[in-house]
């Protein structure tokens, strides 16, 4: 054994091995208690499910992280031994295991910058979906067709993460129309309202918006119609815009306002 092997082998206290692991095995319960406590929690009071959500990811991290640290750090005979072979360490973890270390960093960056935070609905590159778990080494997402994508923190750092909610529960829902450009638009911008309206998961508390734009396709005129309104949940964002559509085609055809040829 070299003296350098050596001098790291001696720094050790082995008798301590056994705290180390008590530690660890109790960090791990309590981080276990911690979700079903959530859970339970969250379906008490489910108007406050996603900050619920957000104060456990916070704590669940924490703990984890610092009870490795802990464990780790009780293994030393001292203080300066211990920072002295852990800063020559993680040293040498971050040069041979760059890309574990760079999702370890970027899931605290992620994490407390709060670019998007657990139970948000994200569009990263290709993937939309809901945040379940932000990790210490990846965030997992569950796309809208119940797909769990593991993605590594370190990703985040390079490419844009867009929030569709950002923290809160309710979200803004876009429901794209289309209708003849001599269509009575003060009609259907009514027509258009009250399907919204007429919605069980239609959030009230902020505006609805219907925006028109006259645009041509090929050699066809149209209008656009464009219905901005939100949900209660970001849960029923695709359910709202099946039904409010639904209900706009069926008022459309009672009241004889016509779709433009060829655009659908």
């Amino acid at each position: 054994m070299s003296s350098d092997a050596y001098q790291i082998f001696s720094a050790f206290d082995f008798s301590r091995i056994s705290l180390s692991v008590i530690i660890l095995v109790v960090a791990f319960v309590l981080a276990r208690s911690c979700k079903i406590f959530s859970n339970r929690l969250s379906r008490g009071f489910p108007d406050y499910r996603l900050r619920i959500e957000q104060v456990m990811t916070t704590v669940n991290f924490i703990l984890i992280v610092g009870s490795i640290a802990l464990a780790i750090f009780l293994l030393f005979r001292s203080k300066e031994a211990a920072f002295a072979i852990a800063g020559s360490i993680g040293l040498a973890f971050a040069i041979g295991a760059k890309d574990v270390a760079a999702s370890l960093l970027s899931g605290l960056i992620v994490l407390f910058d709060r670019s998007f935070r657990v139970g948000d609905r994200v569009k990263f590159a290709d993937i939309y979906g809901d945040v379940l778990a932000i990790g210490v080494r990846s965030t997992r997402i569950r796309t809208l067709d119940d797909s769990i994508v593991t993605v590594p923190n370190s990703q985040f750092m390079n490419s844009p993460v867009i929030s569709a909610n950002a923290g809160a529960l309710d979200m803004q829902v876009e429901v794209e129309l289309f209708v003849s450009p001599d269509s009575d638009l003060a009609l259907v911008e009514q027509l258009v309202r009250e399907s919204a309206i007429a919605s069980r998961s239609i959030y009230l508390h902020k505006p609805i918006k219907v925006l028109f734009k006259d645009q041509i396709a090929g050699n066809i005129f149209y209008t656009r119609v464009l219905l901005k309104a939100y949900v209660i949940e970001v849960n029923y964002e695709k359910s709202f815009e099946s039904e409010v559509t639904q209900r706009c085609h069926a008022a459309f055809a009672q009241n004889g306002i016509k779709h433009p040829q060829g655009v659908y």
